[in-house]
């Protein structure tokens, strides 16, 4: 998600000067891969498609996003988020993923990993509670070895692990800091399927995404509707291009929010609502994570409000677009105080403050 301040120094908008940029760069803008995801007009828009920035949608995200805060809760009913990520190179993913969902207001964030990152991890904070699913250098012996029968024994251990965990859970974001292991992806693929058959909701990102464009797995979410998918500009170009060029193909009933200048929100292949809520001009590493943990437990409000009120009707595109405001507000004002040296955790410091001014906003109108 690319973040940035309404108006230069000089007052010309950045909407202008950033589409200029695009225009002569290399990378693709938006849907214009397809004919089918370029349409991104007033026209294909729902009835959240005015609702662009907080001022505008605050009154019905406030209605049906936010989980009340009462005396009556207990630990654990403000959401339970898992994150499965976390590889012997990547420990920082994870860790903003988790974080941000317990900024954003879940009890208890999980964080299944691989051992040579758990102790990294477990030191960052001692908020997240960190569980080694498995052991990456057994993973890397099995494959240099090409012992088959190895490698199916070390995915079903990962499984399983994951598995015993999944009652405990409002949602599962898989993907940041995962890496590309061919068996730890095996892995995943296995687990999507389970976490689908237990109607689980997901939240996919980075590394987990690219398991989706490989040829064996690219069905995997096709029609599952409780679903988000987090790509960047490059992530969505790559889904694309092994979908025919019909992101609807990815997931026809999910959701997916795609990050850029404005985050728009998918369902079923088409805008339903976008966010360009103003921002930071620094694009730091850690911010999509940020995003992936906020739409953690704004999906885990939208399925603990479904269950508290069985007739109400919330909108999970809507709690996607709370999630994208709350992430770029909080980048404004670390931005604002930080400007070049702004860094990932500088956003997670700044995302309960936003998000109490967010509230008080839409308290006074």
């Amino acid at each position: 998600m690319l973040s940035r301040l309404p108006v230069s120094r000089k007052g010309i908008p950045l909407r202008t000067i950033f589409s200029i940029l695009i225009a002569s760069s290399s990378l693709p803008r938006g849907g214009s891969y397809t004919s089918r995801t370029n349409r991104f007009s007033s026209l294909a828009m729902s009835k959240y498609s005015n609702s662009r920035n907080w001022s505008d949608g605050k009154a019905e995200a406030m209605k049906k996003c936010f989980l009340p805060l009462s005396s009556d809760n207990h630990k654990g009913s403000s959401g339970r988020i898992g994150i499965l990520g976390g590889s012997a190179q990547y420990t920082g993913a994870p860790f903003y993923a988790g974080m941000s969902a317990l900024q954003c207001g879940a009890d208890l964030s999980y964080i299944f990993c691989a051992e040579e990152a758990s102790l990294a991890i477990k030191s960052y904070s001692p908020e997240l509670m960190v569980t080694p699913v498995y052991v990456a250098h057994q993973f890397d012996r099995a494959l240099e070895m090409k012992d088959e029968k190895e490698q199916k024994v070390l995915v079903e251990k990962m499984v399983e692990k994951i598995r015993n965990m999944m009652d405990r859970l409002h949602v599962l974001v898989m993907g940041p800091g995962l890496g590309r292991c061919p068996l730890v992806l095996t892995a995943i693929s296995e687990i999507i399927k389970e976490a689908i058959s237990r109607k689980l909701p997901l939240v996919v990102d980075a590394d987990a995404l690219f398991l989706l464009t490989l040829d064996e797995y690219k069905g995997l979410l096709l029609n599952y509707d409780n679903v988000i998918l987090t790509p960047n500009v490059v992530e969505y170009k790559r889904l694309l291009q092994a979908h025919d060029g019909d992101i609807s193909k990815v997931t026809h009933k999910g959701i997916i929010v795609k990050k850029g200048i404005e985050d728009v929100i998918l369902q079923g292949g088409e805008p339903v609502s976008s966010c360009d809520e103003p921002g930071g001009l620094k694009r730091s590493g850690g911010l999509g994570d940020i995003l992936a943990g906020s739409l953690g437990t704004l999906m885990a409000w939208n399925e603990i409000l479904k269950q508290q009120q069985q007739n109400a009707s919330y909108s999970l595109p809507l709690s996607c677009w709370t999630a994208c405001c709350i992430t770029r507000r909080s980048t404004a004002r670390a931005f604002s105080l930080k400007r070049r040296a702004m860094t990932a955790p500088d956003v997670l410091q700044e995302i309960g403050p936003a998000m109490i001014a967010m509230e008080e906003s839409s308290s006074l109108h």
